[in-house]
């Protein structure tokens, strides 16, 4: 059985941002394509670029505003109901830089947050681009999960 997941969505940086629906339908895809069947849950929390760089800072050692950053927990949890619910981890998006990358790069506001919340899922499932046979991997699943998102 296939479920719903649970996308918990934070805007604590109170800017615009596309729609709760766009962010459930890239999630849901996503999950689709990943070939997940278990109940997930997951965060996405917009923040601010001196919230986003902190982040950075910290985590990364990198002392620069980016414009995500994902947090991979993958803690499997029981509801009050009994059911098991996989948390996938946090997704924090910076409104603010992923503005200023749409308009040097010239493309859509929600093209980009689609190619940035699927990148990011890729690394809550442990996907990563540090050497170049992960990243060709991690970049062709990507890109069948864009895909299926535009169709």
């Amino acid at each position: 059985m296939v479920f719903k997941p649970e996308v918990l969505i934070y805007n604590l940086d109170r800017q615009n941002i596309p729609s709760k629906r766009l962010f459930y339908s890239i999630v849901e895809k996503s999950l689709v394509k990943i070939g997940e069947r278990e109940r997930i849950a997951l965060s996405l929390i917009f923040v601010n670029s001196q919230n986003i760089r902190r982040l950075n800072n910290y985590w990364r050692g990198k002392n620069k505003a980016t414009t995500v950053l994902s947090f991979p927990l993958n803690e499997i949890l029981v509801t009050e109901s009994g059911e098991k619910e996989k948390i996938l981890g946090d997704i924090f998006l910076c409104p603010e830089e992923i503005k200023k990358q749409v308009k040097k790069f010239d493309i859509s506001l929600d093209s980009f947050y689609q190619k940035l919340v699927v990148h990011s899922i890729l690394h809550l499932y442990g996907y990563t681009h540090n050497k170049k046979e992960d990243g060709i991997k991690m970049e062709r699943l990507e890109n069948k999960i864009l895909q299926a998102i535009n169709k």
